[in-house]
């Protein structure tokens, strides 16, 4: 495959925009075409032209020219985004723009998931990223964790905070978009928010991370088997049997918890939920998992907080946060 810098493209421009220009050091690509994601078609008198317009445009994700009629074409993904719609076509010059808006970082840019933005390289880290779930424009702002075993999507996150009156009241969000209110410490989803979600981005996995200062740490995530799948049916409202714990979930990174230990005890039958908590829509926060007055899962229910214990011991900073992938 013959590959022209864009240096050579540039070189008939003055020193001056060289200079501005001169963080374009990616690559273009002869022979290749991005196909079905073109949002944008006109025709340039050369190929730098074309360049230039996509660069002074964040939208532009990439760009193909058709060398035939010097047209130059815009498009909304780039060969690292949709990797199968990256054809060879000798009639083509292939380029991705360096300036364009990442995956997440704005509105109209937003993600279907935290996992889509690690898959389209786009991941700056852990933080803040656009999403929309439904794909129709409404997006809004969640918390992603890129580092921990990468595309965690947050679904609850409650913190103890210094003061017993600025506690979560245990009043979760009755829609997925209340994801958006993670930042206050005092964010988790129902089960029919949780359905909601799954039915958009058919998430396949959830991570459950609980820790306290004066205690033990929580931290598991599903697998990708069958058992792994029922857990995750069961706390999206897709079947009412509580499924199986051993053999359902993986031990984090972290984690030294007795809770994970000891699976087979969970709920005096070996299963995810309690027999008669978890059937309603707090299921993620009442007796998620539980060995009978030992180790617990439990927030803001009936004045307790517990996490792989039995006590309502409390400090600042004491957290419980749930992710989906």
């Amino acid at each position: 495959m013959e590959v022209f810098s864009f240096w050579f493209i540039l070189a008939s421009y003055s020193v001056k925009t060289i200079a501005q220009q001169c963080k374009l050091t990616q690559r273009s690509e002869h022979g290749l075409v991005l196909l079905d994601h073109v949002y944008k078609s006109f025709t340039v008198d050369r190929l730098a032209s074309c360049y230039i317009a996509c660069n002074s445009q964040p939208t532009c994700q990439s760009l193909n020219f058709r060398l035939s009629d010097k047209t130059c074409q815009f498009n909304k993904e780039t060969k690292t985004s949709c990797p199968a719609s990256l054809k060879q076509n000798e009639g083509f010059i292939y380029a991705d723009n360096p300036d364009r808006a990442l995956l997440g970082s704005v509105p109209f840019k937003a993600a279907k998931s935290c996992q889509h933005i690690i898959q389209s390289g786009d991941s700056t880290g852990n933080g803040e990223y656009w999403v929309d779930p439904q794909g129709t424009g409404n997006s809004f702002k969640a918390f992603c964790d890129m580092k921990t075993d990468g595309g965690w999507m947050m679904v609850l996150n409650v913190i103890s905070p210094r003061t017993q009156s600025s506690r979560w009241n245990g009043t979760a969000e009755q829609t997925f978009q209340g994801m958006r209110n993670y930042g206050n410490g005092k964010m988790a989803i129902t089960k029919s928010a949780m359905k909601q979600v799954r039915a958009y981005i058919n998430f396949a996995q959830i991570r459950f991370h609980c820790s306290k200062e004066k205690g033990t740490t929580f931290h598991v995530r599903t697998t990708l088997n069958n058992k792994g799948t029922e857990v995750v049916r069961f706390f999206s409202g897709e079947r009412d049997e509580r499924p199986d714990s051993c053999d359902s979930f993986v031990r984090m990174d972290g984690d030294n918890s007795r809770l994970a230990q000891n699976c087979a005890m969970w709920a005096n039958d070996g299963k995810w939920g309690h027999v008669s908590h978890s059937v309603g829509e707090n299921c993620l926060y009442n007796h998620a998992a539980y060995v009978r007055s030992r180790y617990h899962w439990i927030i803001s229910i009936d004045g307790q907080w517990k996490c792989d214990d039995l006590a309502n011991h409390l400090s600042t900073g004491d957290f419980w946060k749930v992710y989906i992938r």
